[in-house]
């Protein structure tokens, strides 16, 4: 693979930096090496951090570059775990960093919503809402003009899949069938994927989704939502769009 171009260094810089910011105890999104970050540039590229890494110390020499079209192929034609760490791994030695097994995740949202960052995390609130049974609640509500604003009218839910490959292709098959046009992703009894133009604003969006989980969660089954007529006004409004702008969100 190509060595990264000074853009690409400062665009890692701003990742790594923003990981480490996340992964802050107090945000409840990741414990340990949980969660992954990615870095989509123009063309066929994408940075993902290495497997096993620690977001709370991730560096920029911690992401991996790879191709997103051998990943996308790999998804489409793989169907082993085996075949999988094969595309992932490109026939590198032991010694080399190996990507997160998300790789693919990443690449199918990349294609989707082109270039960006990409931040997957495991947030306690969020895990909360979908293991009480009200994902659909947490993706199809919106419970305040900001959330609008950050997140779109609606996101994605997808039930249990196994992380990695089973979860790349059905990512793959939604984005492919026009029914995933989203920033964020929500992942029963995973996680979520938030994607912005920045790394800044994947957190923004991250964290604007823990928080909405967190008020559904004090509020209840009770909780009232904007009325639907509500929400796409707001989503529609000329300001909104330019303060969305500002804030480098690509909301779906």
């Amino acid at each position: 693979m190509n060595r990264p171009t000074v853009a690409d260094a400062e665009e890692l810089r701003l990742a790594a930096e923003t990981a480490r910011a996340a992964a802050a105890p107090g945000n409840e999104l990741v414990v340990a090496a949980e969660g992954n970050i990615s870095v989509l540039t123009p063309g066929d590229r994408l940075h993902v951090t290495a497997s096993g890494t620690r977001l709370g110390r991730l560096q920029p020499s911690d992401f991996v570059e790879m191709s997103r079209s051998r990943l996308l192929a790999g998804i489409e034609e793989c169907t082993s775990d085996a075949a999988w760490k094969d595309v992932l791994t490109g026939g590198t030695d032991a010694g080399t960093a190996r990507p997160s097994v998300e790789a693919g995740l990443h690449a199918v949202l990349g294609e989707q919503l082109g270039a960006g960052v990409i931040l997957h995390t495991h947030p306690t609130p969020v895990l909360a809402l979908m293991a009480a049974g009200r994902g659909e609640e947490l993706a199809r509500e919106r419970m305040i003009p900001d959330h609008v604003v950050m997140c779109g009218t609606r996101s994605v839910l997808l039930d249990y899949v196994d992380p990695g490959l089973e979860l790349a292709k059905q990512a793959l098959r939604l984005v492919r069938e026009g029914e995933a046009r989203s920033n964020v992703w929500l992942l029963a009894g995973h996680g979520m994927v938030a994607h912005a133009l920045t790394a800044e604003a994947a957190l923004d969006v991250t964290l604007m989704v823990v928080k909405m989980a967190r008020l559904l969660l004090a509020a209840g089954p009770d909780a009232a939502a904007l009325p639907s007529s509500e929400v796409r006004r707001i989503a529609s409004r000329e300001d909104e769009r330019y303060r969305r702008a500002l804030l480098r969100v690509d909301a779906g």
